[in-house]
This record gives structure tokens, sequence and C-alpha cells, in this order.
């Protein structure tokens, strides 16, 4: 899988903090990246890269992290990773589907289905397309689809269905899933960005006349309209037009590697920057008009935002890649993580091929 166009130089380690993982066809294998936790309970969250949040409906945080699936009650932040199966693993991908059951998705070990008492995995031998699992999305049709290193899987209850380049998915490398209220499947991929209407695939490149590159996330507004973002900027799709966010029209940075939209209908962005030290990092806010900038200065912990979630409360948590999480009310940010520089995942003594 080719990696996003950064400078030269630090690939290697990009690799584990952008969390770009190769598309292999593997078994269940070890995850060179992964990064164990100092101790199962915490009351502070542990300074580890954050992938994802997501809020159940009993009010619990739940972060996907390069240390494991880890739950904040309100209290305590405690890694679950070995009661939902999925121990040792860097876990990318989280969703609470309507039935209730959760679902996690990791790198090298597939996924797993978590009811609160049991977990039930699934993996590339029972039918999942690949064991790196980036994104988890129900569709409206209670459809639980998987973004893969190896293509989209959609999982109805019983059977896995795989779609691939060669059904005319844009890349195999799948980064973010949404559905517009058509009842499109809409794919950000390492290669593009294509939609599936239950019989065939259009790639959005020949609809608006220009490709797209590492698309990494997707959401729908209250208007209907798609938008993504990736290493290119955010993009907006009504169906006809596109339009397009980069730092000339006002983002804080180019890389948009997270997006949420906000109950108020203003949709936020997360810039993970570069590295070393995020320069560039952060979050923009946009109001349909005009964008706001959140950095260290504002009282954000941390440069590189890698994921972003508003609770039921209308706070927005983010996660980032070296200081764990912090919570912005609308006025204040609060810091929920130690104080402890973090330590960064080890290079794997053998690197792994990249397609």
């Amino acid at each position: 899988m080719p990696l996003p166009l950064l400078p030269s130089g630090y690939a290697l380690v990009m690799a584990a903090l952008l969390a770009i993982s190769g598309s292999v066809d593997q078994s269940e294998n070890r995850d060179p990246y992964f990064t164990p936790t100092a101790a199962k309970s915490t009351p502070y969250m542990p300074r580890l890269i954050i992938r994802n949040m997501r809020e159940d409906r009993a009010g619990n945080i739940w972060f996907a992290t390069f240390g494991g699936v880890i739950r904040y009650d309100g209290k305590e932040f405690a890694n679950v990773s070995e009661e939902v199966g999925l121990a040792k693993r860097r876990i990318f991908s989280l969703l609470e589907a309507r039935s209730g059951e959760l679902w996690f998705g990791s790198i090298t070990g597939g996924a797993s289905r978590y009811d609160g008492k049991s977990f039930q995995k699934f993996t590339k031998t029972v039918g999942l397309g690949n064991n790196d699992v980036m994104w988890i999305f129900e569709d409206r049709d209670a459809n639980i689809w998987f973004g893969t290193g190896n293509g989209a899987s959609r999982y109805d209850g019983k059977t896995m269905t795989n779609f691939t380049t060669k059904e005319g998915l844009a890349d195999n490398s799948v980064y973010a899933i949404a559905q517009d209220p058509s009842g499109r499947i809409w794919f950000g991929t390492q290669g593009g960005v294509c939609s599936y209407d239950g019989k065939a695939f259009s790639n959005l490149a020949d609809q608006v006349g220009r490709p797209f590159v590492n698309v990494r996330s997707m959401v729908v507004d209250r208007s209907g309209c798609l938008w993504f973002g990736g290493q290119e900027g955010a993009f907006r799709y009504d169906g006809k037009t596109l339009a397009t966010f980069t730092a000339k029209e006002g983002l804080l940075d180019d890389f948009v590697g997270s997006m949420i939209v906000y109950r108020a209908g203003n949709l936020w962005f997360g810039h993970p920057g570069s590295f070393p030290g995020g320069k560039r990092g952060g979050a923009s806010r946009y109001d349909g008009k005009s964008f706001k900038h959140f950095t260290q200065r504002d009282g954000l912990s941390s440069l590189p935002v890698y994921g972003m979630l508003e609770d039921r409360a209308g706070n927005i948590w983010f996660g980032s890649a070296d200081a764990g999480v912090c919570r912005y009310d609308g006025k204040t940010f609060t810091n929920f993580s130690a104080t402890n520089p973090p330590r960064l995942p080890a290079r794997p003594a053998q690197p792994r091929a990249i397609d």
C-alpha cells in the first residue's frame, strides 16, 4: 500500500504514528507496533496513539488505541482488550450497533463483536477480507461493513460478502465508509472515493473529473452532502458539484485525518500535522462560512489530532498521537492524560511488506 506523500527520512516512523498498515493478506500475527499499557485500570487515560472514539448508550466512552481497547466510565480508564477478544492488538475502529453490540476492528487480529459478556472473533479464516480492519460501519439495513486492507466486507448477520477492485472498488485499502440519504454506500480508500448502489460501483473521479488519494475520513452532513478528507484537504459533494477546502480556503492544514458533524451543524476536521512535533496539527471548525482553528495555544493538549467524538452532552473529545485525550466543552479544554511523555511504538525487527 503506498505511503502518503510526505517528506522523506521518516517513513517507518510515520507508518506507526499515522497508522498506515501494509495491506498484506495475512493470518493473525503479532502486531509489531502494539504498545502495552502499564496498568489495566487508571484514573488517567494512558498516553497512547488514539485512532477513534465512540460513546455507547450507557454513556461509556470507548477508545481505539495502539494499546488496545480502553473504556472510560466517568471515573476510570480500563483496558478491556482481553475481555473483547483483541489482546495485544492496535485497535483502529469502533462501532456500537443498533442492537447494542459493540464492534472493534484491529490491525492483524481482525474484528470482534462484544455483547457485554462474551465476544466473537471475525478474521480472514471465517470470511473477512483481511485481518487489518480500519473502519466499521452499520448501514440502514443493519448490515455491518468493514473497511479492511483487502477491500470491504459486508456482514448481514450470517454471511460475509467481500468487495475488492475486481468488483469495482476504487482501491483495496479502505479507510472510511458512509451512507447517503439515498442508501448509496460510499468508500474512502487509498486510491480514491467510490460508491455502491447495491448492484454496481461508481468511481467519483469519473463524475467530478479529478482523482483522489489517501482518503482517511468521511461523513454525511444534515443536508445529505458527502464530506471526505485526506492528504489533499476536505471535500464536499452534493451529488452534482464538488467543493474543495484546503489551507488556502481556511483549513488549519491540508491533511484531514478525521471529521465529525456537530449537532449544531458545524463540521470539525482533525489534522495530524507533520512529524516530528505535529507542526500544522490541531483542529478546524467550519460553520458553513468560515473556519476557526484550535491548537495548543487554545488549550488543545496536543497538535497531532487523530480522532474526534461529540458526546451526548455536546463536548468534543480529541484523541492524539502523543498526549492521550482531551475534552472541549465549548469554552475550556480538559486534559485526561498523565503528563509523563509517551513511549513511541518500537520499530519491528523486520519491516513488514507493503504492497
